[in-house]
């Protein structure tokens, strides 16, 4: 009975997790569409339920009002939640978590904007490997932000992060090229 309980349990969480995730992309593809009603409608519940994802969506939607009246505070707590989320898996050694943790303090979402320790974070991710930290490391490099301009030791990282597959990394430098002449580097 109680081994039967458990399968039981289990089946639920996965189920549980897989309509979750369908409800997620479901969101994104209207807000992709520029259906906010029925993005908020859909992403609204999970980050009430503590999805991190979801809390940034909700963020962005009272940040810009798409789909909801705009209200920067109401946008900032959701900011924040999601930040609070991603750097306890950052903390935990999540590299993805790293990257996000490193994106909102360079952007000042929800928190003062801080990208000294963006840029630790960011290298924190890129030892274990994340292709999307050296994406981002690199912009911060070609930006000099929170370190100093080296455009060679940005592109490196881009090409780095390109290489492993990053689709980023293959934007930014598409966007670089159009930005500085080649012969710069």
């Amino acid at each position: 009975m109680q081994r039967c309980r458990r399968f039981l349990l289990a089946a639920f969480a996965a189920w549980s997790l897989n309509a979750q995730a369908g409800a997620l992309e479901d969101g994104i593809a209207a807000f992709e569409r520029h259906d906010f009603n029925t993005a908020v409608r859909l992403i609204k519940p999970l980050a009430e339920q503590g999805n991190v994802e979801a809390e940034y969506f909700m963020g962005t939607f009272y940040m810009y009002g798409h789909g909801v009246a705009m209200d920067p505070p109401q946008a900032d707590m959701w900011f924040k939640r999601a930040f609070g989320h991603w750097e306890t898996q950052a903390r935990a050694g999540n590299p993805a978590a790293m990257v996000e943790v490193a994106l909102m303090l360079t952007t000042g979402l929800g928190i003062q904007r801080d990208d000294k320790a963006a840029v630790e974070w960011l290298r924190k991710a890129s030892d274990l490997g994340h292709p999307d930290a050296w994406a981002e490391l690199g912009e911060l490099y070609i930006e000099g932000a929170g370190v100093p301009r080296d455009l060679k030791q940005g592109k490196a990282l881009l090409e780095k992060a390109a290489a492993a597959g990053s689709p980023r990394a293959d934007e930014m430098l598409a966007a670089l090229e159009r930005r500085v002449e080649p012969t710069h580097f």
